[in-house]
């Protein structure tokens, strides 16, 4: 029998035999496999920013050094003026105001409609429930904005809504499926203890909905406000066929396309317009950064437990 010291020499400090050792001895290969891992992702990350770094640095290039083949990418003289030439030269105050007003009525109707719709789907058993769930399916697919644009146009201006409102309610009609998919798919992932309990102690349905369910469906809503913000800020072919004949209903990325036709010189003004287009893109990143910590969270549960 070997003695304690022996058994003490032979035996690993951790306890588990010689996982120990083979861990230490396969930290070099982790080690690399980490690095290189990182690297890549780095190199990933590096490249996917490449458009939004050009597009800073052209926006305040001068446009000869813009257009010449032989111009580097760093500007010959730093020109910020184009910005406030952008804003001030495309109009884009009351663009800016249009496409806030069109984005937020989208956000606060899309989360209503969409959660009340999704919690109705998720808590009760409708007659034909599943054919309907069937309809927002295959719309997936349809593309409705761009296949039924036309047709959509034409309804708006029978009624009266070739304004700001039938805008907003076309780009409703293209986002709220997907959102009520992801909704009822999280509230389906999440138990109905706390409805059942506030049932019991007299609560109503819509009680229900608007002092447990919503608070606890943060994470999702948060997810479709964000996508809701990006699509109907982004939205280019809606705004545009509303505004053809009245460019006072352009939002604000039709104002920036509408730039590259005001040119000077003969040239389109393209570091104007890239100016521009920086300047749109700032509400967005702030919304972003503002709920990107419910943002990956809603969007798997709505996505996986769907």
């Amino acid at each position: 029998m070997s003695s304690p010291r022996t058994a003490s020499a032979t035996t690993p400090a951790d306890g588990r035999g010689g996982v120990g050792v083979s861990a230490r001895r396969r930290s070099p290969s982790r080690l690399v496999l980490r690095t290189v891992r990182m690297v890549l992702l780095v190199g990933l990350a590096a490249l996917m920013m490449t458009p939004l770094v050009y597009s800073l640095l052209a926006s305040v290039t001068p446009l000869d050094q813009l257009l010449s083949r032989a111009g580097s990418l760093l500007p010959e003289r730093w020109e910020w003026s184009n910005y406030v030439d952008a804003w001030t030269r495309g109009n884009f105050a009351r663009y800016f105001l249009n496409s806030v007003i069109v984005t937020t009525a989208l956000v606060v109707a899309d989360t209503i409609a969409s959660s009340m719709t999704a919690y109705v789907l998720a808590r009760r058993r409708l007659r034909g429930q599943r054919l309907l769930e069937g309809l927002y399916m295959v719309t997936l697919f349809i593309g409705m904005t761009t296949a039924m644009l036309y047709p959509q146009y034409q309804i708006a201006q029978a009624l009266g809504l070739d304004n700001l409102a039938g805008i907003t309610l076309v780009e409703l009609a293209g986002v709220m499926v997907v959102h009520i998919l992801l909704m009822k798919g999280f509230l389906e992932g999440l138990g109905p203890e706390l409805e059942e309990a506030a049932r019991l102690d007299g609560c109503g349905f819509f009680g229900i909905y608007r002092r447990i369910v919503l608070p606890l469906m943060s994470p999702i809503l948060a997810t479709t406000i964000i996508l809701g913000f990006q699509a109907s800020w982004n939205n280019y072919q809606v705004p545009l066929t509303f505004s053809l004949s009245a460019p006072e209903l352009r939002t604000l990325v039709v104002g920036v396309n509408a730039l590259q036709y005001d040119a000077v010189q003969g040239l389109a003004s393209y570091n104007t317009v890239l100016a521009g287009a920086n300047l749109a893109l700032i509400p967005i990143v702030v919304v972003f950064l503002l709920l990107q910590r419910q943002f990956v969270h809603g969007w798997t549960e709505g996505a996986v437990k769907g």
